[in-house]
């Protein structure tokens, strides 16, 4: 509707006011209809009061009997004469208009029940989206007000250094993406029958190249074989084998392809192959370099928590390479972890007693009874010599495997024992043993039972005064123990500082001539064993 006045602001001011209405000023109670347009309903009346400034503006609309009712009315006050805002809205009343005002209010209440049937209704019809809409009006009008808020980047480099760091990430990222493209072009070009001579060369290069390299860097001083193999270039045996290995097959794949015009999918034959190849390069390095890292960067001293730490990173490497290189040949995920799962129930109940083994390398590993370089004692078996034998004593441990461990007898005699044995075996450690106990029993003539507390006391006056004995974290005890048909019995019981075997047998020998010394002195003479043999007289016999 096209209006002389479109809002209250154009209204604000005498002149305005009056040059938008084209009101003129002919007295203070004057009234002056404006039609808009000849065919408008709707009628603009203006009254001004001259005296105060007030200018009133109504706007009456033209219903279907031709007769103008009145629709809201505004009073403004002439903003150049009083310097105030407008006063507020006004609304006529009395006559047609209250009549009017009654039909609206019904009008309104109608429209208001309405909307509250409506509002009723409108779960019945569809629950979920109403419960969706108030869940959604609950938790907008339930959230709190965020008042703080938190920059992560406490760390702001300026503009400039920010673009020149991005340059130069997307030129990195853009040299490995040219770098991997190339390497991938390189593993998808198929061999052909003249490249044979790669192959050729590699096995020259690590069957004997390697020898002749070690050699000239050792000034042709030839080595031994030992040596050679726990060398870097003994090490490089197994991954040029390796790589030697996976080019034979795609080598014959290639070839044998284009003879017999075989349709394989090349691409992901080839980095398949290619896949299980690094992986087995990963694995070889991690067995060799990762002890050592562990060792140097972790402080790791201990050999088993390293060999469980480096089985468990092979394991993830294999497993890994087994199912990419897999995805790669043409087969899903799930289809190769679901077979792995059948197969490995059946190979389990197949092969327990491997299983039982490795189990035990695992335990042994992570429970660390014994590592290698200790020495243990342990009962024989059916398979093996147990540490009773006087020729075997106390085994070295010289190397724990997944699947069995190495001991050294005594006769130098090496055992292989399998580490299921160890589950169910009691295994002495001998050398985490912080002391040798020393048992000594020491006869006394029964003519000298009075010198029993002396002898006694003596004793173990001797026994913590020596440098021998460890007699702050273990006992002393010197006792009279037995009545025998010959003899006294005292019995020493101490400890001697755990020594290597060859010092502990001196010290055990010193400290034992010293008590008998002891024993010596206070004595009458030395209690040799009696035997008493009761014989038939012939007299007697003879008598009888």
């Amino acid at each position: 509707m096209a209006m002389g006045v479109s809002s209250p602001a154009s209204l604000l001011g005498a002149k305005a006011a009056r040059s938008a209405l084209g009101v003129r000023a002919r007295g203070a109670r004057s009234r002056f209809v404006i039609l808009l347009s000849r065919h408008s309903r709707t009628r603009r009346h203006a009254r001004t009061c001259s005296a105060n400034g007030c200018f009133t503006a109504s706007q009456a609309v033209k219903n279907e009997a031709d007769e103008y009712s009145m629709r809201d009315e505004r009073e403004y006050v002439d903003a150049g004469r009083l310097r105030v805002a407008s006063k507020p809205f006004t609304r006529e009343r009395g006559g047609r208009g209250e009549e009017n005002g009654l039909g609206r209010a019904f009008a309104k209440s109608v429209g208001a029940l309405t909307l509250a049937l409506a509002a009723l209704a409108a779960p019945l019809a569809s629950p979920r989206a109403a419960h969706a809409a108030k869940s959604s009006t609950a938790a907008t009008a339930t959230a709190p007000e965020q008042k703080y808020t938190f920059n992560p980047n406490l760390i702001k480099l300026p503009p400039a250094l920010t673009d020149k760091f991005d340059a130069a990430l997307d030129a990195v990222s853009n040299e490995a993406q040219a770098l991997g493209q190339g390497i991938k072009a390189q593993m998808i070009d198929p061999w052909s029958v003249e490249d044979v001579w790669l192959l050729l060369v590699w096995s020259y290069a690590r069957t004997k190249g390697r020898r002749k390299l070690w050699d000239k860097l050792n000034q042709n001083k030839a080595e031994d074989a030992a040596a050679f193999d726990k060398s870097f270039l003994g090490w490089l045996d197994g991954p040029m084998k390796a790589v030697w290995f996976c080019w034979l097959v795609l080598y014959v794949h290639d070839v044998f392809s284009k003879i017999l015009v075989i349709p394989i999918d090349d691409l992901g034959f080839d980095i398949g192959v290619y896949i299980l190849t690094s992986g087995a390069l990963a694995i070889m390095t991690t067995s060799r370099y990762l002890p050592t890292f562990l060792e140097t960067r972790f402080k790791i001293m201990e050999v088993a928590l390293k060999t469980v730490i480096t089985r468990l990173a092979t394991i993830a490497i294999g497993v890994v390479s087994v199912l990419n290189a897999g995805v790669c040949f043409g087969l899903p995920a799930s289809s190769i972890l679901g077979v792995s799962g059948v197969g490995g129930l059946t190979f389990g109940l197949a092969a327990k007693d491997i299983l039982s083994n490795f189990m035990g390398g695992t335990i042994l590993a992570i429970l660390r009874p014994f590592t290698v370089g200790e020495e243990i004692f342990i009962t024989g078996g059916s398979n093996f010599r147990g540490s009773g034998d006087p020729s075997v004593s106390d085994y070295l441990v010289k190397e724990i495997g997944w699947y069995q461990t190495t001991l050294l007898a005594k006769d130098t005699k090496p055992t292989t024992v399998p580490n299921g044995f160890f589950l169910g075996a009691n295994v002495i450690n001998v050398t985490r043993a912080t002391a040798r106990v020393l048992i000594v029993d020491l006869r006394v003539l029964y003519q000298d039972r009075d010198k029993i507390y002396t002898i006694c006391e003596e004793l173990e006056e001797y026994l913590r005064g020596s440098d021998l004995i460890d007699s702050v974290n273990f006992p002393v005890r010197v006792n009279l123990t037995s009545a025998k048909a010959d003899c006294l019995n005292v019995q020493v019981e101490t400890h001697i500082y755990k020594l290597p075997l060859d010092k502990h047998l001196k010290a055990k020998m010193k400290t034992m001539m010293d008590m008998m010394d002891i024993v010596d002195g206070h004595t009458s003479g030395v209690a040799y064993p009696v035997e008493v043999q009761l014989e038939t007289l012939p007299a007697l016999s003879g008598k009888k």
